[in-house]
């Protein structure tokens, strides 16, 4: 099985549609670990649509403000709390994360109780809703008798403890730190599949003087293709998107970002450049 794995989009669309003019029909799903963007999902799903397979998302804690109820197409599937069978695989996980709970059942629930006046309390609230968010994913594999050697968990920062809970999970992938990594932790394969959204400032090559004025970004984030198979295991490759061009070069001082994106990143800019192969 193939899978395209990708979080923390954070309403860049440029970036989406630049995934999407990089990559072909090739997968068996698309599993997108949250950080969306509470007002961009529409268009975001329409995007992932184009992909002729099933798309797995959890929300993040950019993801606040979404319904869990709300269905972005027949092929999108939201695995909060839920397993999802493509395959010989099953697919598992839950939404938001203690930076920001959003509209999480047990988060929901939990918060009403305490009184957000009393610090003490709502540090005891988090620890809850993890907790019972970990312990839910754990009842979920046992009465749907799903094989943890073949369930990849997805939620959006990474569960600690899995191993205890879930011992002998396959896959686990995760983002909100922003950086890429891929480990092995008591037999289950963790993976940050880091993040879509990073744009970089680059100057033009042709002028010696030049101010931010003359700057332009490039979407440099990435994405992870991964290969599982019974006989081979697991393989996957962590890909950069674009972010060399001949007449353009990055600033050393990339946190100050420029006003605008280079002629090839506005092309991706534009709604209507959405690739359907």
């Amino acid at each position: 099985m193939r899978l395209l794995a990708f979080s923390d989009i954070h309403h860049n669309l440029a970036a989406v549609r630049k995934l999407r003019a990089s990559e072909t029909n090739s997968f068996d799903t698309i599993v997108v670990a949250g950080d969306i963007g509470s007002e961009s999902a529409d268009e975001f799903f329409k995007i992932l649509s184009t992909f002729k397979c099933p798309v797995l998302y959890v929300f993040g804690n950019w993801d606040h403000e979404l319904s869990y109820s709300k269905v972005y197409g027949d092929n999108c599937h939201l695995i909060h709390s839920d397993v999802v069978t493509i395959g010989d695989l099953h697919f598992t996980g839950f939404s938001g994360c203690p930076t920001n709970w959003g509209k999480n059942p047990i988060a929901r629930r939990i918060f009403a109780k305490a009184k957000k006046t009393d610090i003490a309390q709502l540090r005891l609230a988090k620890s809850s809703i993890l907790k019972l968010n970990r312990e839910r994913v754990r009842k979920l594999i046992r009465s749907a008798s799903v094989d943890p050697r073949k369930c990849v968990v997805v939620t959006h920062e990474r569960l600690a403890r899995l191993s205890e809970e879930i011992p002998g999970t396959l896959l686990h992938l995760f983002g909100h730190i922003h950086r890429y990594s891929d480990q092995i932790y008591k037999g289950t394969r963790y993976m940050d599949v880091a993040t879509l959204d990073r744009p970089i400032p680059v100057r033009p090559c042709a002028k010696r003087r030049w101010t931010m004025e003359d700057c332009r970004n490039v979407n440099a984030g990435n994405y992870v293709t991964i290969e599982i198979s019974s006989s081979q295991g697991i393989s996957a490759r962590c890909v950069y998107m674009r972010r060399e061009y001949p007449d353009w070069l990055p600033l050393e001082d990339s946190s100050v970002l420029a006003t605008d994106w280079i002629p090839e990143e506005k092309t991706w800019a534009n709604p209507s450049k959405i690739p359907t192969e």
